[in-house]
């Protein structure tokens, strides 16, 4: 019985174990199982050429984004968004180079790109982005030989049309501004830029892609001053009082160079004589055997000091800007000048800087205009009889500008000698003190106010405002006092739109804004075609506080014109004595202005 029970011992320890061992071995076999099946699913990238051909430009489709890996835990570069907008833009920035090309555990394709302006660097699915072609044929010009207005961007290849474009520094040091170009290619790229192969007449080795706004068949000014250099005959101008002096050196361009290189004698005379017009010295007398002179030759000239001019009050006359732009004189205007320059005390210094030069020599304007004509000297501003009269500097300087006889078409200032044996005429806007009312006189003089501040503004470099101020010729506190007077009678329109001119150019000169002074020219532009007679309370309502009063005093200053027909009657009404018609124009005018722009 004991041995039996060994036995069942024995062999139920025996089942156990074999038990234990199938449970054992069935477990690591699903482990393994298990195993296998969680590698299968990890997704890997390989690449599979590192060496694309980066001459190559894709264009992105906008069908997938752009992200920092081709697989696993990965973020966004460029949204499908992104690249969708990047598919429908011509900039070159937006166009990509592939450099890798690779492929995931699952077949699928991936790019490595990068954008042209370097922003976009990432993984893009292949069907992302595709292949395009960024250069077409292009027209070259009618005339291939032209000039370059930009010698410093010179291209390997038309810029836009691969990634690998730059700029060829080779020529930054050379002289090549003044040379011509011959276009032998012309493409358009993506960006609809059309760029130009172009090369260097005179070098050929100079060469490359050029955006096609810098090529013209207009000579530059660099290639115009070396042709002048080039085809230029050089004088020496001696002191023939001192022939040992060489007062200056200069070098011409006569007119009519021949096929042979040479000028004729009569136009090199003709060239140097113009040269000393302003420079005070006459009589230029060639040492040579005065003939005809090659290009690039030396002449040597002996001349003169000019013969020294004293002017007088009576090689200045005064004259009148007219109603039509023209100029008509003043008579007695001459006798009062007279007699403001004889009351001046002057230094003997300050007479000769004033009124003595050389014979062609320049005038010297600029010191006259500022010790006689500028506000507040003896010639700016003066009333003869019941008109006022103020110095117009833009008619008096354009009015005195002789044209050159060089075919340029340009001018020059008068000459002390030709001063002396003419006339300098200074113009004046007039005033008629005396009249109340409405006239084309008036309002054409007012116009020539505002004209005259605005150009003043314009042109001063500094103390605009101030310059603004001395053009109208109107008191500083004028503007004030008028606008707070009390005093009910119709204004005359050429003091109340005065008015409104020097507060116009307040308010430009205040602003200093590019804004202001359009405000300033529309506001002018309807004053020059409207008649005004305006009142003190009207002009008191324009320098209120809000804009609700100016409305209010035009709705009845419409309404008293339209009810009173052409001219008003009642004095105690806004705005009267105006027509349908001005008072439309006004309207337009201060449409342009807001109360703060009329207020003190």
């Amino acid at each position: 019985m004991q041995s039996n029970l060994k036995k069942s011992l024995y062999l139920g320890l025996a089942a156990l174990s074999f038990a234990s061992v199938a449970s054992v071995t069935a477990n690591a076999s699903n482990a393994n199982a298990a195993k296998k099946h969680a590698a299968a699913k990890k997704v890997t990238y390989k690449t599979t050429n590192k060496n694309l051909d980066q001459s190559v430009t894709f264009k992105a489709t906008g069908k997938n984004a752009v992200y920092n890996k081709a697989v696993g835990k990965r973020s966004v570069v460029a949204s499908k968004t992104d690249m969708a907008s990047k598919a429908n833009s011509k900039a070159a920035k937006d166009l990509f180079m592939a450099y890798q090309e690779g492929v995931t555990s699952k077949g699928v394709h991936y790019y490595k790109v990068v954008s042209f302006d370097k922003k976009v660097r990432g993984f893009v699915y292949n069907k992302g982005v595709a292949k395009t072609n960024t250069t077409v044929a292009a027209d070259k010009p009618s005339n291939a030989t032209g000039y370059l207005q930009n010698t410093n961007r010179f291209f390997n290849k038309p810029y836009g049309s691969q990634f690998k474009t730059s700029l060829k520094n080779d020529y930054k040091g050379m002289n090549i501004a003044a040379d011509q170009f011959t276009v032998s290619d012309a493409v358009k790229v993506n960006n609809d830029q059309t760029y130009y192969y172009v090369t260097d007449k005179n070098n050929q080795l100079v060469n490359g892609w050029v955006n096609s706004v810098y090529f013209s068949n207009t000579i530059t000014d660099a290639a115009k001053k070396a042709n002048n250099s080039a085809n230029a005959i050089h004088v020496k101008y001696v002191d023939s009082a001192n022939l040992g002096s060489v007062l200056m050196e200069k070098d011409l361009n006569p007119a009519n160079l021949s096929s042979a290189g040479t000028y004729s004698s009569d136009d090199v005379n003709a060239s140097i004589k113009n040269s000393l017009v302003g420079t005070g010295f006459v009589n230029p007398v060639r040492q040579d055997t005065n003939t005809s002179i090659a290009k690039g030759n030396t002449v040597t000239v002996t001349v003169n000091k000019g013969a020294t001019q004293f002017l007088n009050t009576n090689n200045f006359a005064p004259y009148v800007v007219t109603n039509a732009g023209n100029y008509n004189q003043q008579a007695n205007l001459n006798n009062d000048v007279q007699s403001k320059m004889s009351t001046l005390q002057l230094s003997s210094d300050q007479w000769k800087a004033l009124f003595q030069g050389n014979a062609n020599q320049t005038f010297n304007f600029n010191n006259f205009e500022a010790s006689l004509l500028a506000p507040g000297k003896a010639w700016n501003q003066f009333t003869i009889n019941d008109k006022t009269y103020t110095y117009n500097a833009n008619f008096t300087r354009n009015a005195n500008k002789v044209s050159l006889s060089d075919g340029t078409n340009n001018k020059r200032d008068m000459t002390y000698d030709e001063i002396a044996s003419g006339k300098f005429n200074i113009y004046y806007d007039v005033k008629d003190n005396t009249n109340t009312n409405t006239n084309s006189s008036d309002v054409n003089y007012t116009t020539q106010v505002v004209n005259s501040a605005l150009a003043a503004y314009n042109n001063a470099s500094s103390n605009k405002l101030q310059a603004a101020l001395n053009a109208t010729g109107l008191d500083a506190n004028a503007l004030n006092s008028y606008l707070t007077s009390s005093d009910n009678k119709v204004s005359s329109n050429a003091t109340g739109l005065s008015d409104l001119g020097k507060a116009v150019s307040d308010k430009v000169s205040s602003d200093k804004t590019a804004a202001s002074q359009k405000s300033a020219t529309d506001i002018l532009n309807g004053l020059t075609g409207t008649q005004l007679t305006a009142k003190n309370d009207a002009l008191n309502a324009l320098k209120g506080q809000d804009s609700a009063a100016i409305n209010t005093v035009l709705g009845n200053a419409n309404t008293a014109a339209t009810a009173q027909g052409a001219k008003g009657t009642d004095k105690n009404s806004v705005l009267t004595n105006l027509t349908n018609d001005q008072v439309t124009g006004l309207k337009n005018v201060l449409g342009t202005v807001q109360a703060s722009d009329v207020a003190k």
